[in-house]
């Protein structure tokens, strides 16, 4: 990387290790989480007027004892979700809820193990994807003894696909979705006269990008773009090239990894890296990946690529950032500004003791009314196909605009007969991405090594 943009970075870095200085200073700490409680009481006051909206449960004595698994544990998020609990304890007297937190990297093999061991927890959060998956594996309880039409109704009928098994039972409510758009830095399109709107395909991405690149003789103090860095890989540019799935049939599961779609995608993704070099690239990725520093955040770039809860990271480490968002650009005029996106879902693992309070709290949880606490208090999006202009959430700003990306998001469920097949792919793909190998090259590889899983599989 050019000494000049690494400098950059390092001051980004500087300053965010001083903001969280300043958080924990001589105590401070308590003083942070108490005021960061006190917002959460706050803005709880949707889910406390849906408290009296529940079915309530009738009081029959002392309160049955729930666990919620998951791994929610910062202090951006942790005290909404407790708050949450904490609502639906208050709104009845029939079960208790007690919310564990396990780190993201533990929970789910804990979670195998527990219902392998017929000990598991009552109410699950996992990822949306692999719904599926564990419905066939017998790890989660269907919730189809419990579910009304106007529960199911209430959601994305893409959602609650991805939520119900191979054989039709229905296995989570989903709790949050995500999808991508791009972030740009209004100062800096308005310093180098570009109109956000103009920026329909990735022609006109590729042309806006190289505008706002600053050079200070031949080193970058500024660069507009970076398709794979944020929250962006290869495969959401191919998705998006593709308009769904990019390494398989939807509907056969064959490979399709080495389409000329896909070689075309791909090569346009490795130019920029060429364009402005590896050394560059790593650098930006580095410091995505590190959490150490944020170049867009920073200045250092114009635009990126990331998740709809990406709001809510502004908010914290650059609250004075004046930005916008855009949808991904078509890969050629009409068609399409798809995105890839995914989510979370809240579950019943399989066995767990008391299936129908689990039932209720998760009910409760995707409610309209604490979907809306909870979205506005932490950036996530819904699963709900029924909030409006009037919800406290779509009252935030740009939270319209990115609304708009999850008409055209792509869930990606990887069927079962093929799961595991990015394990295969993915190192191969890495190649050509780090410029290790040509990009026809790689895609033809891992389009062989898919097959050769595939076949293995079936």
């Amino acid at each position: 990387m050019k000494k000049k943009l690494l400098a950059s970075l390092l001051a980004a870095a500087m300053a965010v290790t001083a903001l969280t200085g300043c958080g924990s200073d001589g105590g401070a700490t308590t003083g942070s989480t108490a005021s960061t409680g006190s917002a959460a009481a706050e803005e709880s006051a949707p889910a406390e007027e849906a408290a009296g909206e529940e079915a309530a449960a009738e009081d029959n004595g002392e309160a049955v004892e729930l666990e919620f698994w998951a791994w929610w544990s910062s202090d951006a998020r942790k005290p909404y979700i407790q708050q949450m609990v904490d609502d639906f304890n208050a709104s009845q007297s029939k079960y208790h809820v007690n919310y564990v937190d396990i780190p993201f990297g533990d929970i789910f093999t804990k979670n195998i193990a527990q219902i392998a061991a017929g000990d598991p927890c009552d109410i699950m959060a996992n990822s949306m994807e692999e719904v599926k998956f564990r419905a066939q594996e017998g790890q989660v309880e269907p919730l189809d003894a419990y579910l009304t039409d106007d529960v199911v109704g209430g959601f994305y009928e893409q959602y609650m696909e991805s939520c119900t098994g191979d054989d039709g039972s229905v296995y989570a409510l989903p709790f949050s979705v995500d999808t991508r758009v791009i972030y740009y830095n209004k100062d800096h399109f308005e310093e180098a006269g570009i109109n956000p709107e103009d920026i329909q395909t990735w022609d006109d991405l590729w042309e806006a990008a190289h505008k706002l690149d600053v050079q200070d003789g031949d080193d970058y103090t500024r660069i507009g773009f970076l398709p794979v860095v944020g929250n962006g890989g290869v495969d959401t540019w191919l998705i998006n090239a593709n308009g769904g799935p990019c390494w398989f049939d939807e509907e056969t599961t064959e490979p399709t990894v080495n389409s000329d779609v896909n070689k075309e995608a791909f090569a346009w993704v490795r130019s920029w890296i060429d364009y402005y070099g590896d050394s560059t690239y790593n650098e930006i990725s580095a410091a995505f990946s590190s959490g150490m520093a944020d170049p867009f955040a920073s200045g250092v770039m114009s635009m990126v690529v990331h998740t709809s809860a990406y709001t809510a990271a502004l908010a914290q480490t650059a609250p004075d950032l004046n930005y916008g968002v855009i949808l991904l650009p078509e890969f050629k005029e009409g068609n399409g500004h798809t995105a890839n996106g995914g989510g979370f879902v809240l579950e019943i693992p399989k066995g767990a003791k008391n299936p129908e309070g689990a039932y209720e709290f998760i009910k409760y949880a995707t409610s309209y009314e604490v979907q809306d606490f909870l979205c506005t208090a932490m950036g996530d999006f819904s699963g709900r196909n029924d909030f409006t202009d009037e919800s406290q959430f779509f009252q935030k700003p740009l939270v319209g605009d990115i609304a708009k990306a999850l008409e055209e998001t792509s869930t990606i469920i990887v069927p079962n007969s093929i799961k595991g097949y990015q394990d295969v792919i993915n190192p191969i793909i890495d190649e050509g991405t780090l410029g290790i190998a040509p990009t026809d090259d790689v895609l033809d590889r891992a389009q062989q090594a898919f097959s050769d899983f595939k076949a293995t599989h079936e």
